[in-house]
């Protein structure tokens, strides 16, 4: 159990203080992702509502298969 924990240890410490300039690289462009994505679910779901598609609504957008 002490090498799991020693291991996930080093892990996190390899996120927060990278050592490599591309291990810096790495961390930066996965934080830029990271506020982008909760950017977009701040702003595109403001209020936890989900988008609402149904069977109509496909069928409209993909197209009537030509059967």
């Amino acid at each position: 159990m002490r090498a799991i924990v020693c291991s996930l240890g080093d892990f996190a410490a390899a996120g927060l203080w990278p050592r490599t300039p591309l291990a810096k690289a790495i961390v930066f462009i996965l934080v830029l992702k990271l506020v982008g994505i909760a950017g977009i679910k701040m702003f595109g779901f403001p209020d936890r509502a989900q988008p609402s598609v149904d069977a109509n609504a496909m069928a409209r957008v993909i197209g009537v298969s030509p059967r």
